[in-house]
């Protein structure tokens, strides 16, 4: 059985790469030590997508083309799920690991990530309840996902009591940030709210905490996990908070036997587990039972089984993991120094 993996190498979310191949590798070790999947060894085969739609499209042809994988996993921007889907031609199943915007992704793709509503509904009702913020700025990269972002966060501002004061979508490259900075420093909100992606948010969250604003105001970014506030620094994450559905200063939700496997195999060569990587383990576990459903590894049927509306809860339910027909529980987070930590559980 041949799996893809696709990710992009190179790009704002190539600091998320190296510990996604890692837990792809452990779950694909873990399945052909068990006999593979009816007898057969299970095979990775990696792929860049690259950081542009025909990238995309071409490294999910390759895969599906000329590799013959019988399905993919991927986690990849918005933007670029759309170019990965049409270039599998849906003759394969697309296991879609990303958080995302939320909405169907077509026909033959699993959605497995959580969505923006989910994290931002509780992340903002928090620290409205909790740390008194009423007004809130917006600050994301301009593309599908914040920009859809951008309307879930009014949403649930709103619902919280607050009202949104300000907004800025940056083009993905721009690391002059001084005018979004003066803006913010002159309309002084309680929360920032940002929707950057992976290194993206690395470079604005740096400047945000040398500009010195960080003392008076709050960060609730969006998508941003343990990997990324390495990259910001502790004396840049003062007040910096985030919301998943998973930290590893947690290390509970049944995911200790995983994480221990990822520790003993990889040790300090690999970053530690975090919400990605889990779904790209997560991932490569429901494409063998996926194949397991349907009888035998044949990727259209497994395709068309995940066609008809297929979605996260009938994947964990799937994969056996707790709480399948319930929301995850959702936590708040706060930075100190390199780790993250729990604040409060939704």
């Amino acid at each position: 059985m041949k799996l893809g993996l696709i990710l992009s190498h190179t790009g704002p979310m190539g600091l998320w790469t190296p510990g996604c191949e890692a837990s792809a590798i452990l779950a694909t070790a873990e399945l052909n030590a068990a006999g593979g999947v009816f007898g057969r060894e299970v095979e990775l085969v990696p792929a860049n997508a690259g950081t542009t739609p025909e990238s995309a499209a071409r490294a999910a042809r390759r895969l599906s083309a000329e590799q013959g994988v019988d399905a993919v996993i991927g986690m990849q921007p918005s933007n670029l799920r759309p170019a990965v889907r049409q270039g599998l031609g849906g003759n394969v199943p697309y296991i879609y690991t990303c958080q995302y915007e939320g909405g169907y992704c077509g026909p033959g793709t699993v959605a497995t990530g959580i969505t923006d509503w989910e994290v931002l509904g509780p992340g903002i009702g928090w620290l409205a309840e909790q740390r008194g913020a009423r007004r809130f700025f917006f600050v994301g990269n301009d593309y599908i996902w914040p920009r859809v972002a951008h309307g879930t966060a009014e949403a649930a501002v709103t619902e919280a009591g607050g009202r949104m004061v300000g907004d800025a979508l940056l083009p993905f490259g721009e690391r002059d940030y001084s005018y979004v900075l003066d803006q913010i420093r002159a309309i002084r909100p309680d929360v920032v709210i940002t929707v950057l992606l992976g290194e993206e948010a690395v470079a604005f969250n740096r400047a945000f905490g040398e500009s010195g604003m960080a003392r008076n105001m709050l960060r609730l970014s969006l998508a941003f996990d343990e990997s990324l506030l390495w990259g910001v620094a502790p004396e840049n994450a003062e007040n910096l908070y985030a919301v998943h559905t998973y930290f590893d200063s947690l290390r509970s939700q049944g995911r200790e036997k995983m994480v221990a496997a990822y520790e003993r195999g990889f040790g300090n060569t690999r970053p530690p587990v975090n919400v990605y990587s889990l779904g790209c383990y997560d991932g490569v576990h429901l494409a063998a039972a996926l194949a397991r459903s349907v009888g035998r590894v044949h990727g259209g049927e497994m395709a068309r089984l995940t066609s008809n509306r297929f979605g996260r809860a009938d994947a964990m339910a799937m994969l056996g993991l707790p709480g399948a027909r319930r929301r995850p529980p959702i936590h708040i987070a706060e930075a100190d120094g390199t780790e993250f930590v729990v604040r409060a559980t939704v």
